[in-house]
């Protein structure tokens, strides 16, 4: 295993452990987990922040959502998208283009995993897709136990 895992976490994720969702909460939190720990650097590309603004502000108002977005910046480090990422990823005409273009900016900063609920969106990504799940396994599988603490 490298010094620190790279994992590029996919909007699902950021929204189980904001809006702490019913059956994916706790696994979504871990992952975070790790970002905010630094455990693991963690990252997003930067067209999901406009998706979890568009996604939170109904529930939240603009206000607190921008201060919800700006606080998990603390531990998500936003990858550029270029002209380039956007070409390349819409020539591979994907289902949906939108996870086409985080598997190219996960590519791009040499990710070890894509972190997602949906794993069978990202099967045509030259990184590897896993749940939160199986990512634990994985890293107990290396003798790493993660055990969750209240924050």
């Amino acid at each position: 295993m490298k010094e620190k895992l790279t994992l590029v976490l996919d909007t699902n994720i950021i929204l189980d452990n904001i809006n702490k969702r019913e059956g994916f909460y706790e696994l979504a939190r871990k992952v975070c987990m790790l970002g905010i720990t630094r455990e693991a650097k963690t990252f997003i590309a930067v067209n999901i922040l406009t998706d979890l603004f568009y996604l939170l502000k109904r529930d939240y108002g603009s206000k607190v959502t921008q201060e919800m977005i700006e606080a998990n910046l603390s531990y998500l480090h936003p990858i550029g998208v270029t002209a380039d990422d956007a070409k390349a990823a819409l020539t591979k005409k994907w289902d949906d283009f939108e996870d086409c273009l985080l598997a190219e900016c996960a590519a791009k900063i040499k990710a070890d995993y894509i972190i997602t609920r949906n794993v069978k969106d990202f099967t045509q990504s030259k990184v590897t897709a896993i749940t939160p799940a199986e990512l634990f396994e994985k890293l107990e599988a290396q003798g790493f136990n993660y055990a969750v603490i209240d924050y």
